[in-house]
């Protein structure tokens, strides 16, 4: 019996998602899917007004029509967001004969993977999930976490990703640069610069904090 789901996160670049289903909970999962660079496919006779602009500008492709066996043939994630319960588990059984990942709205046993409440600042981003259990209180705790971390975290996730190149020429082992990374990390003046939008002074700062560094470790 199943006890927790595994915490990952896919790259679904130019995968073929398959949504079954057209009202508003299926637009949200496709405007989820897109930034993903996922390949959206919406199958459903109707269509929420948000699926329908995105169709008519070739953002997405919607199959106007019933879902039909086959439908997820070359997909790799699929949703099932109907009021129809048959309907879903005919679109759930599919997808456990062709190894499809699938998602059956509110169906919590019927899912390999669920969703979570998406908290994002720029870059980072933190998934909070009850494992279908409680979506409301996942929705809680991430307003939590918006009053506790503010814009600048974002900044500095997006700062470090630029820092990343030269880390690892300057610094040049993987245990060094671990242990640089987890002393970074602690320090509040970065933040605060952020905070303080002196964004150049925060770049600069952790710059230095890597050529001391390798100074220290007797890098390049």
């Amino acid at each position: 019996m199943r006890e927790f789901y595994f915490p990952a996160f896919l790259d679904l670049r130019d995968r073929l998602c398959v949504v079954i289903g057209g009202g508003e909970v299926a637009a949200g999962k496709v405007l989820g899917l897109l930034p993903c660079g996922a390949r959206v496919r919406v199958i459903s006779p109707d269509a929420h007004p948000h699926i329908r602009r995105l169709a008519a500008r070739g953002t997405i492709a919607w199959d106007a029509r019933p879902y039909a066996p086959g439908d997820l043939d070359g997909a790799f994630l699929a949703i099932a967001a109907t009021d129809d319960p048959q309907l879903n588990e005919a679109v759930h059984d599919e997808a456990i004969r062709g190894k499809v990942l699938i998602n059956v709205v509110d169906v919590p046993d019927r899912c390999q993977f669920v969703y979570g409440a998406v908290f994002r600042r720029g870059r980072l981003m933190a998934v909070i999930s009850t494992g279908g259990a409680s979506p409301a209180l996942a929705s809680r705790v991430k307003r939590e976490l918006g009053r506790v971390l503010g814009l600048e975290y974002g900044q500095l996730t997006s700062a470090f990703r630029r820092l990343r190149g030269y880390a690892m020429e300057r610094i040049p082992t993987l245990e060094s640069r671990k242990r640089f990374w987890l002393d970074l990390v602690r320090r509040e003046e970065p933040l605060e610069l952020l905070r303080a939008g002196r964004r150049q002074e925060a770049e600069a700062m952790l710059r230095g904090a890597v050529d001391a560094w390798a100074e220290r470790e007797g890098g390049a």
